[in-house]
């Protein structure tokens, strides 16, 4: 008799008991999870307890997919669960679930708005263009789309790329892409339109080829530089000694295709050819065979001895005959 009372008060213990007796495991399911990770794991959605500590181990460790998206969600219910432990081989008789049904995951997000990508490409083209004696203005061509990042704001970095770094006014395009731990979000163009007026010189009145440049034919003020082609010269002094290369019309800006230094020595010029050697110098007559300037070597012919001779330019009379 009190061996039958003993074993049925034990009988009566054993049934208040949790499900985690030896071999078996309960999983309790969290109603909504938010995660840092890629991919979800049982334990990142539930409290799995059990007196095997592999056992429990085990199961926690099991993967059930990847995270979600940024700004999106997914759920995870006990059935998926389920399958999950079978493909992994696990006894699912041993497997006791309690609590929610399934479970919502998400993943921690930051929506980067549109207005801070356009700012930090801004920020970025501003340190980038010449400020110098112009004055620039910066328009925005449109605010580009929000982005969403699964990832905390203090964890995304964003890169800018300027596109053609030779450009530095019209239409100018930069990239904006987040990053988190070498692993890239997204990438966004933005677009500027950027403006320059600079202090250049102008043609007075219209000038035919191969005139010579002077203050009374030039002047200096502001001007819209931002479709201009070539490079414009902001002093007067910038073009003392020059000629111009073809007819300029009047109000014309005045670039580095239009003007050019004219040449120490024509082509067909006639010129002094010297001849110096230790002891003796000869000076005869010439004729320039090639166009060039000062310091550079030219083919010339003596007139006297129709011989073809080449010589460095002294001046815009004189070579120096060097063989």
């Amino acid at each position: 008799m009190i061996i039958r009372m003993t074993l049925l008060s034990l009988l009566m213990i054993l049934s208040f008991l949790p499900n985690v007796i030896a071999g078996k495991i309960e999983i309790s399911l969290k109603d909504k999870v938010i995660l840092e990770c890629d991919e979800i794991t049982i334990k990142d959605i539930s409290t799995v307890t059990g007196n095997d500590a592999d056992f429990v181990n085990e199961v926690e460790s099991i993967v059930l997919g990847n995270a979600p998206g940024a700004n999106s969600t997914r759920r995870i219910n006990k059935s998926f669960i389920t399958m999950r432990l079978k493909s992994a081989n696990i006894n699912v008789s041993d497997i006791t679930f309690t609590d929610a049904k399934s479970s919502l995951v998400s993943v921690e997000s930051t929506k980067i708005k549109g207005f801070e990508i356009a700012q930090k490409a801004k920020e970025y083209l501003l340190d980038f263009l010449p400020m110098d004696d112009r004055e620039t203005t910066v328009e925005l061509g449109r605010i580009p789309a929000n982005q969403w990042v699964p990832k905390r704001r203090d964890k995304i970095d964003l890169n800018i790329t300027l596109i053609d770094t030779s450009k530095d006014r019209g239409k100018i395009e930069l990239v904006v892409s987040a990053s988190s731990e070498g692993k890239r979000f997204f990438k966004v163009p933005v677009y500027f339109n950027v403006r320059v007026f600079e202090f250049v010189a102008i043609a007075k009145r219209k000038m035919r080829r191969k005139q010579q440049i002077t203050r009374e034919n030039i002047y200096i003020a502001r001007r819209d530089t931002t479709r201009m082609r070539g490079v414009a010269f902001s002093s007067i002094d910038d073009l003392k000694g020059m000629t111009t290369t073809a007819p300029v019309l009047a109000n014309t800006i005045l670039t580095d295709h239009m003007v050019e230094i004219p040449p120490t020595i024509s082509q067909g010029s006639l010129v002094k050819l010297i001849v110096q050697k230790s002891g003796f110098k000869i000076v005869t007559k010439g004729l320039a065979q090639q166009t060039g300037y000062k310091g550079e070597v030219i083919r010339v012919k003596n007139i006297n001895s129709k011989k073809m001779l080449y010589g460095t330019i002294v001046d815009s009379d004189s070579v120096h005959v060097v063989y």
